[in-house]
C-alpha cells in the first residue's frame, strides 16, 4: 500500500509517500500528481517509502524527467536517487519539523539532530522485498 500526502496548496508543495511504491500504487501516483500538478518541479518525499519495484523505478524516472525533485534521508532512498539518477534536494530543517509535528511522528533523525549524533537502531530501517 502507497500512502500519499498531497501538497497544501497554499504551502510547501511537498508530496509525501510512505510505504510501498509497486504495482498498480505507481500508476496511482501518477494520476494523483497529474490530477493535482500546481507547476512544474515538484518535490517528493521519499523518506518512508519502503519498497520500490521496477514500476515505482519507472514512475520516479517520469517524475524526474518531469522536474521532479526528491527528499530522503535514508540509506534507500539516497540509493535509489543515485541509481536512477533522480535530483536529490536537501530537507530544509523547517520543513522536516513541520512534517514531523504535523503527522504527530518523527521516523529517522530529528530535525535538531547533529551530524556528530550516532544513529540509533531504530533508525537503521531496512526496506522490505518487492515481489514483481
Amino acid at each position: 500500500m502507497l500512502r500519499i500526502t498531497l501538497p497544501n496548496p497554499n504551502g510547501h508543495g511537498v508530496y509525501i509517500l510512505e510505504g510501498r511504491l509497486a504495482g498498480l500504487w505507481t500508476q496511482e501516483l501518477l494520476r494523483v500528481v497529474q490530477e493535482t500538478n500546481q507547476d512544474c518541479g515538484n518535490t517528493f518525499d521519499l523518506q518512508d517509502v519502503t519498497c520500490v519495484d521496477s514500476a515505482g523505478e519507472e514512475a520516479l524516472r517520469v517524475l524526474n524527467r518531469g522536474g521532479g525533485r526528491f527528499i530522503t534521508e535514508s540509506a534507500y532512498g539516497k540509493d535509489l536517487c543515485k541509481r536512477l539518477k533522480l535530483r536529490r534536494v536537501p530537507a530544509s530543517d523547517a520543513f522536516r519539523q513541520r512534517r514531523d509535528n504535523s503527522f504527530g511522528r518523527g521516523h529517522g533523525r530529528p530535525a535538531n539532530a547533529k551530524d556528530t549524533e550516532p544513529f540509533s537502531s531504530a533508525d537503521e530501517r531496512r526496506p522490505q522485498e518487492c515481489e514483481e
